[in-house]
């Protein structure tokens, strides 16, 4: 028998507390919380969780479906980049059982995670982008003809979390980086300009965006914004849709943006919540009540004329006492 509740589970909340608390406040019933280890924070945010196998454990599956069934679970969320490709390319099992997951179609997902690849699309599709290679030959015979030069960003073409990601100021240094590394690294030029960070919700039932929200990074640390004001031009608005128009997403969206000489590049596009996301909400961006409107089948009526309080948002370290 289906269940009438209309309960989340998040699956690696990780440290994702302040998401869990959102979400617990939304009109889903219940929160459920999941992850690999009991020292995941965010767990003790949820209504109720679960330690669950990693995800390339055979067992993986069985437990995740468990959980649904026990809890009677409508949605899906996944929050690890890995995890995105694992529940999108695995969807028709969740449909099967009348569960909703809350991730883009597996191809957007891969096009996302390979930087070099989507930065090649997003340049087919006549949206600026900064100049960047994949190969360090062909980066080397630019800077030799004078079309590129140091200093150069480098991180993993499929990295997640800025791991690896670096400033590198001269050859030799990139040349022992690229031949040490276990994975292809994305070199490109180095952008002094401002950043900016957008958060979009794409209506799953309608397709279309609802809402966008857009801040200027001032500080990151780890890989997340940990100091960021609200940016309300209307110019950075125009070129993030277009950017999304280019796109088959759904759901959340975190989108990289950097300007230039007065140009915007889009730098990347993660389908999913984004660790500056808790700005967006401080100013009223309501996405998990958007999320649970779309798994009961309702479509969102577009935000996008919203505007927003410019204010900062500072992010800072606290702690969690769990008894052994």
């Amino acid at each position: 028998m289906e269940s009438t509740l209309n309960n989340l589970l998040i699956l690696s909340c990780g440290t994702r507390d302040l998401l869990v608390r959102y979400f617990r406040k939304s009109s889903f019933d219940n929160v459920i919380g999941a992850d690999c280890s009991e020292l995941a924070p965010a767990l003790y945010e949820a209504d109720r969780y679960y330690i669950i196998p990693r995800m390339g454990d055979p067992q993986y599956f069985d437990a995740v479906f468990e959980i649904c069934q026990k809890e009677g679970i409508r949605a899906v969320l996944p929050l690890q980049e890995d995890e995105l490709q694992l529940i999108a390319e695995n969807r028709k099992q969740f449909e099967d059982r009348g569960i909703r997951v809350i991730v883009s179609e597996a191809e957007t997902i891969e096009l996302c995670r390979d930087k070099y690849r989507f930065l090649k699309y997003m340049e087919s599709q006549g949206i600026p982008v900064l100049k960047s290679y994949e190969e360090l030959k062909e980066f080397q015979k630019d800077y030799e003809q004078g079309k590129i030069d140091f200093p150069v960003f480098v991180k993993p073409v499929r990295g997640a979390g800025s791991i690896g990601a670096m400033k590198v100021t001269c050859m030799e240094v990139l040349e022992v980086l690229c031949a040490h590394s276990e994975e292809p690294l994305l070199i490109q030029e180095f952008c002094e300009g401002q950043e900016f960070g957008v958060d979009a919700y794409i209506d799953m039932i309608s397709g279309e965006p609802v809402a966008l929200f857009a801040k200027e990074k001032l500080r990151m640390r780890a890989g997340e914004t940990e100091k960021s004001i609200t940016c309300e031009k209307e110019e950075l608005r125009a070129f993030a849709l277009r950017v999304i128009e280019k796109m088959k997403l759904s759901g959340p969206v975190d989108m990289d943006i950097f300007q230039k000489g007065g140009t915007y590049y889009i730098s990347e596009i993660n389908p999913r919540f984004g660790g500056g996301f808790p700005h967006a909400y401080a100013c009223g961006m309501d996405t998990p009540n958007y999320l649970a409107r779309n798994v009961q089948g309702i479509p969102n009526e577009s935000h996008l004329e919203e505007e927003y309080d410019e204010v900062y948002v500072l992010k800072y370290s606290d702690i969690m006492v769990i008894e052994k």
